[in-house]
């Protein structure tokens, strides 16, 4: 589990936010599977902090429905249905889809450049078969297309979805046929950018979400029974 490294010498405020960002990232990430137990006493050691910082941040994450708390102190990662999970696939197809029709007129040069070099680096980690690499830089890519829309009431929802989703995009790698279909989608994202085509660029993250959503919501060990 890579986190934060160190968050000393810096205000218990200021700390909670580092914590919760960090956190909150991590759970979007993927780095976090469907199910798993989180120790506050684990996660301050792999922030270097106190338990308290950790132990606001994730009573911050319960309310946002990224975290559930468990009886004996310690908080999981929670194991979705799949209504729930079609309902945040279907949003998410319409919000991101919104979100890269804002970004295709607004996005620069050097953001289509970063992009691109986001889609090298999923395909390297697709040929080394390194998921959670993978997962990074998925987000990443997703999240500058969605920066790019220059709508922060847009992107902030668009978080709150990734929190409750990203968990479930562990099961991706069961299909590399799959995931290298997603990288058609990411280009054609691109594509629609350099010529600077709204629809197009709305529908590729559309179809890219919806291909995804479509094999997820098939794999019964992630869902809630």
């Amino acid at each position: 589990m890579t986190l934060a490294g160190t968050l000393k010498g810096v205000s218990r405020d200021t700390l909670r936010g580092r914590v919760y960002t960090e956190l909150r990232a991590a759970i979007m990430k993927g780095t976090f599977e469907p199910g798993q137990a989180l120790t506050v006493r684990g996660l301050a050691e792999a922030f270097g902090t106190s338990p308290t910082p950790v132990r606001e941040a994730l009573q911050q994450l319960v309310a946002e429905n990224a975290l559930i708390a468990e009886p004996n102190r310690s908080y999981r990662i929670p194991r979705i249905t799949r209504d729930i999970f079609l309902d945040l696939r279907d949003t998410r197809a319409e919000l991101e889809g919104l979100a890269a029709e804002k970004a295709s007129a607004n996005i620069t040069p050097a953001a289509i450049r970063k992009l691109e070099q986001l889609i090298d680096r999923m395909s390297r980690a697709i040929a080394q078969q390194d998921l959670k690499g993978y997962l990074s830089t998925n987000e990443a890519f997703h999240f500058a297309i969605y920066e790019a829309a220059r709508a922060p009431i847009l992107l902030r929802t668009i978080r709150m979805l990734w929190v409750q989703v990203g968990p479930t995009l562990n099961v991706l790698f069961h299909d590399l046929d799959l995931v290298e279909g997603l990288q058609d989608n990411h280009r054609a994202v691109l594509a629609a950018f350099s010529v600077r085509d709204p629809a197009a660029a709305r529908q590729a993250i559309r179809n890219d979400i919806l291909a995804a959503g479509d094999f997820i919501a098939h794999q019964p060990s992630v869902f809630e029974s």
